[in-house]
Parts: C-alpha cells; sequence; structure tokens
C-alpha cells in the first residue's frame, strides 16, 4: 500500500520522525451558535443596545462572543462586567464575571461561595431557584446580574449573615 503525502492538505501535518503518518491539526469541529443563527445574534445586539447602550461586544481569544460594561447599583457602586457567551448558547446561559471592583463572595463559617462559583462567575441560574430559558437574552442576563449585585451589596451590610430574597441549597446535587 502506498501512501501519498498532501502537502497542500489544510488539515493534516506530517509527524515528525515517522514515515507516511499525519496528524490532523487542531480544527474548530462545530459552528458557533451566532454562525448558526445570525438572527439571535442581531436580536442580541438589538435588546443590549436598548437596555445597556453603554455596553460593548467583542470576540475572545478562544472565539466565543462577550459583552464587557459597568453596571451602577443602586447604592452608587460601580461593577464592571464580563458577560461570556457559552458554546452552548442558547441552550446554557451566559456566564457573568466581576471584573473590577473583585468579588469574593466567600460565605463565613463554611468552605463555599456565597451565589458565586470558584472560577469567579455568578450564579445567576440554578435549577428549582431561577431557571434559564433559550428565549432569554444577554439583556436580561445583565439584568439579572444587577439584582445579584444588590443581594450582594445587601448581604455585606448584614455581616456576611443574610442574602435577601429565598435560596435553594446549592449543594443538592
Amino acid at each position: 500500500m502506498h501512501h501519498t503525502k498532501h502537502p497542500d492538505d489544510p488539515f493534516v501535518t506530517p509527524v515528525a520522525g515517522r514515515v507516511n503518518c499525519t496528524r490532523l491539526k487542531p480544527t474548530r469541529w462545530y459552528a458557533a451558535w451566532h454562525e448558526l443563527d445570525p438572527q439571535r445574534l442581531s436580536f442580541e445586539r438589538k435588546a443590549m443596545a436598548n437596555k445597556f447602550p453603554s455596553f460593548h461586544m467583542h470576540r475572545m481569544q478562544d472565539g466565543r462572543l462577550a459583552w464587557s460594561g459597568t453596571l451602577q447599583s443602586n447604592r452608587g457602586n460601580a461593577y464592571k462586567i464580563l458577560l461570556v457567551y457559552p458554546v452552548q448558547f442558547p441552550y446554557k446561559p451566559p456566564l457573568v464575571y466581576p471584573i473590577e471592583p473583585t468579588i469574593e463572595a466567600f460565605d463565613p463559617g463554611t468552605d463555599k461561595y456565597k451565589h458565586q462559583y470558584p472560577d469567579g462567575h455568578l450564579c445567576l441560574y440554578f435549577p428549582g431557584d431561577r431557571d434559564f430559558d433559550v428565549k432569554t437574552t444577554a439583556a436580561t442576563v445583565v439584568a439579572v446580574s444587577a439584582a445579584w449585585f444588590f443581594a450582594y451589596e445587601s448581604w455585606l451590610e448584614s455581616g456576611r449573615r443574610e442574602w435577601p430574597g429565598p435560596e435553594v441549597d446549592h449543594n443538592r446535587r
């Protein structure tokens, strides 16, 4: 059996030191949600322009789309956030990361974060508490984030004793 090299093939690379052996080049084998559904992307942009016109959309190094901007709380505090669309959007919610100031909602007396994941993104949607719907836009997620910051500030004012509003047990999986 004779193997022919294909130097012009963008998907294969010769493997050093091996005869007639190739390796696939790293390639994205799926289309991003915004490539599959440009109307949804347009809808997302319009919703954000309407509700949060100071936010800016950009593409992250890994190709995901994100919004960045600043929220102002009722108490006058400013929170710079980054909203990142997951690859599975709209079936998974965007992740919201507080950028500035640094937010660490560590629950005293426990080894857990209070409505925040260890990588820093906010817990905005949790099954049984608040479920994410595929029709939800980034604008709604930013608004839910604003409510999270209100609750966070109230929690800090209570001496980290009481998070306002009902809570579900996040450890019940």
